[in-house]
């Protein structure tokens, strides 16, 4: 009995390791964060799917499917493509698991068949959930082939955003040869001698009623014919509108369209939307194609009909109307007629440098020049000369090399590819100059064959040209370069000297500025603009000072410095000690120069120190903003100047004030932080005892210092009274009425501030500490900035005062690492041993 007992708590522990392991497909793959998973982890997801047959993207492809976005999947596949699997059958493994190797490999398998019984339902919903996966992989992989082909197929893009919805234009004239039919309404508008208006209908008899006249027939009359059948019955009663003698016209009339009548056609064949379709009877044959979507992806553009009774009233041919513009086939509709579009005989495609790319359909007998014509023409970077164009024959691919002259000449057959290439980025006749040439640049070599002609061509030399030597590059038959050196004063004065050019000469002529030392002097000091200047012969001192903008208000009479290189005209000992000349010079009391600075030359790399006055000071401001009664910009009267000063020059503060989370913010210097901040995330760290946050904002760097305002007020001038500093800022905010929890809590929020209510209550109001709460490292940060923790003494907590506008800060411990199945089974492995060990151990000693 006490074996079977012992046996149960075995197998009982083992179950319960065997379930604290998460599958692949436990994994909350919407929520992860890729960066924040370790190397032991990722191996873990990679050896899991390798265990179920997975490759890497089919894994990427279901975290994306159960949520993941793009961004952090993308990094989940690079890392898995940076570990090694685990070894399988198809990796040349011995088996799709690992194998136990025990003293008892019976009850090891017998444990892991028990896994995989346990685990085969998630495994049969995990390959479902592949299977959906593929299949949507696949649908989509087929609608985006689908789209390109469409985006390829000049035309089509006209019907993209086809609706099935067409009003007719009524702003235009009546078309004279539109012909009325049954529920078209007239205008009849008279006028002169008589005026009055009728807007008759047609009726289903296809007559039109007139008072005092009765039915007139007018179905199937065009609008001109219904005018002059109308100006002689209307004559009947307006004698002035049609008199025996002209002369006596004295009444006119006018016919027009009001409210046209609605026609039904149907549109079949290789349509995107067939069916009947109710238009206006204005409608031509681009409308219904347009009501309908246009042609599918099989349908054709060039071959559609359009039957009117038994027969095709037209062949309509829409490339006409796309390219050249011609309506002639674009007829007007009747009611009953039937658009019917053909498939497509062929189709060829055009890449490369025409002005419109894509897929045309060509009839029988397009030539090469037609399709380009369809393409829109060459461009201006095309290699014209020669077209390759790949096909088909009935066995295998061709491919032809069409000259120019046989454009006009050369069938296009369906599937053929047409690639117009570009121009070989060369010239053929290109010669350069660059250098102390008045214009440099490119020149036909036609015009300028030699060195001379070309330097005559670029407006001749600069004054500083370096006469003694020029260079010519040359290109060679192995595309090397080579140099040419030349004389070029002895090239342009002796024609027998000059040196024939070849394409892709480059002719360099140097400057003898270039050739020296980039001179500079240098200006420091309270002046407008202190920095490098160009030195110039015969530069002064007082030019050097006006070119800086002269003298700003800071700066002394004093004192004016030039210190000067030594150089070898002026080192008379090479064993002195002295390694600059200083010229020193005082200024005026208006800080003019004297004759003596006014006139000295400066020299090349001089540099001028200009003195400012002892402990001027420019002003320096500081802002408080917040609850005082005049918030804004004060500058400091002294280097003394405190905290409680800035407040009673701001009038004090209000009633609404808070002062115990006023906060006093500061510039700090680069390097005045420690690198203890580079590790938070956030940008706020706990520097000290005192309270002190630190906050890092692009390049400046600020200190958020929280000061005790209560002790201030009371007494000023104390140690808690500190001194401002320029670029200072003080807030002092509005009494604050909420308290934030955040970090290790179920439920992270901000509570209604309470008296009364302690650390415990607050963290309580958040749902309590979660498992990886790391109860004894809680802080709290007050609304000064202040952080106090909390602190234990032997078995006691001691927990800080929790005021307004505080936040409690539950630090949480690091997520531990799920085992992997093969983990998992090398700890029911030992188990199972080490439980085998005890049994004969205790059977023995049983004995």
């Amino acid at each position: 009995m006490r074996l079977k007992s012992l046996l149960t708590i075995v197998f009982l522990t083992v179950l319960t390791i065997a379930a604290s392991g998460q599958s692949i497909t436990d994994i909350d793959f919407e929520n992860i964060k890729v960066d924040n998973l370790s190397e032991q982890q990722i191996q873990q997801i990679k050896a899991e799917a390798e265990s179920r047959g997975l490759s890497t993207n089919e894994v990427v492809q279901l975290a994306v499917a159960r949520g993941m976005p793009q961004t952090e999947a993308q990094k989940l596949q690079r890392r898995l493509g940076q570990v090694s699997g685990a070894g399988n059958q198809r990796d040349g493994g011995t088996s799709d698991r690992m194998r136990f190797s025990t003293p008892d490999t019976a009850r090891a398998n017998e444990f892991d068949s028990f896994f995989r019984a346990d685990t085969r339902r998630d495994s049969l919903q995990f390959y479902q959930d592949i299977r959906f996966l593929k299949y949507q992989i696949q649908q989509d992989s087929l609608k985006l082939e689908r789209q390109k082909l469409r985006n390829k197929i000049f035309g089509f893009e006209l019907f993209q955003n086809a609706t099935t919805s067409f009003q007719p234009a009524l702003n235009i004239p009546t078309p004279q040869d539109y012909q009325l039919g049954p529920g078209d309404q007239l205008l009849i508008d008279i006028w002169g001698a008589a005026e009055t208006t009728y807007q008759p209908q047609v009726t289903p008899e296809g007559t039109i009623n007139i008072p005092n006249i009765g039915p007139i027939p007018l179905s199937g009359l065009t609008i001109e014919e219904a005018s002059d059948k109308l100006h002689e019955r209307l004559g009947e009663i307006y004698s002035g509108l049609n008199p025996a003698d002209s002369a006596q016209k004295d009444t006119y009339m006018q016919i027009s369209l009001g409210q046209v009548r609605s026609i039904n056609v149907s549109v079949i064949g290789e349509v995107r939307q067939p069916g009947s379709y109710s238009l206006p009877s204005l409608a031509t044959v681009f409308n219904a194609l347009y009501s309908a979507g246009g042609p599918s992806v099989t349908g054709s553009f060039r071959d559609i009909q359009v039957i009117r009774g038994d027969s095709i009233a037209t062949t309509f041919d829409l490339y006409d109307l796309l390219i050249n513009s011609n309506q002639t086939d674009n007829i007007r509709l009747q009611s009953q007629d039937i658009i019917k579009i053909n498939p497509y005989i062929n189709r060829v495609e055009v890449t490369g440098e025409v002005k419109r790319d894509g897929i045309y359909e060509t009839k029988e007998g397009d030539r090469l020049a037609d399709l380009i014509k369809y393409a829109g023409g060459f461009t201006g970077d095309a290699y014209s000369h020669r077209i390759r164009i790949t096909g088909n024959d009935s066995r295998q691919r061709t491919i032809d090399d069409v000259t120019k002259p046989n454009f006009e000449n050369y069938e296009i057959t369906n599937g053929d590819s047409v690639a117009v290439g570009k121009v070989l980025d060369r010239f053929k006749n290109l010669v350069e100059i660059k250098g102390a040439v008045f214009r440099e640049g490119k020149y036909a070599l036609t015009d300028t064959s030699t060195v001379a002609t070309l330097i005559e061509r670029a407006e001749g030399l600069r004054g500083d040209a370096f006469q003694n030597r020029g260079l010519i590059y040359r290109e060679q038959e192995d595309y090397t370069l080579k140099t040419i050196p030349f004389d070029v004063a002895e090239v342009m004065s002796n024609p027998d000297k000059d040196i024939p050019l070849e394409k892709n000469d480059l002719i360099m002529i140097s400057s003898i500025l270039d050739m020296k030392l980039n001179y500079f002097v240098e200006i420091e000091g309270p002046v407008q603009n202190p920095d490098k200047y160009e030195f110039a012969e015969e530069m002064t001192l007082e030019d050097l000072i006006l070119q800086a903008g002269g003298f700003k208000q800071g700066a002394t009479p004093n004192h004016v410095e030039v210190a000067r290189r030594k150089t070898r005209a002026n080192q008379d000992d090479y064993n002195t000690s002295q390694i600059a000349q200083i010229h020193r010079f005082d200024l005026n009391e208006d800080l003019s120069l004297g004759s003596e600075a006014s006139n000295f030359v400066l020299n090349p790399f001089d540099k001028v120190y200009i003195r400012s006055i002892p402990n001027y000071t420019e002003q320096k401001n500081i802002v408080i903003s917040g609850e005082v009664k005049y918030p804004g910009s004060y500058s400091l009267e002294s280097k003394n100047d405190r905290i409680s000063d800035i407040i009673q020059r701001a009038g004090g503060l209000t009633g609404n004030a808070y002062p115990e989370g006023a906060t006093l913010y500061r510039e700090l210097e680069d390097g005045q932080l420690s690198n203890s901040n580079q590790g938070d995330p956030q940008g706020f760290i706990a520097a000290d005892t005192t309270g002190r946050r630190l906050e890092q904002e692009d390049q400046i760097t600020i200190s958020k210092i929280g000061i005790s305002l209560p002790d201030i007020m009371k007494n000023p001038g104390s140690k808690y009274d500190l001194f401002v500093q320029e670029a200072d800022s003080i807030v002092i905010p509005e009494e604050l009425q909420t308290v934030t929890v955040d970090g290790g809590v179920f439920y992270p929020r901000s509570v209604r501030y309470q008296e009364g209510m302690n650390y415990k209550d607050y963290i309580g109001s958040a749902g309590g500490f979660t498992n990886l709460a790391r109860k004894g490292r809680a802080y709290i940060i007050y609304a000064n900035g202040d952080v106090e923790k909390v602190n234990r003494f032997l078995f006691f907590k001691n927990y800080p005062e929790v005021k307004p506008g505080a936040k409690l800060v539950v630090p949480e411990k690091p997520e531990s690492a799920k085992l992997s199945p093969q983990e998992r089974i090398s700890i029911l492995s030992a188990i199972t041993s080490t439980a085998a060990l005890i049994v004969t151990t205790i059977v023995q000693i049983n004995r």
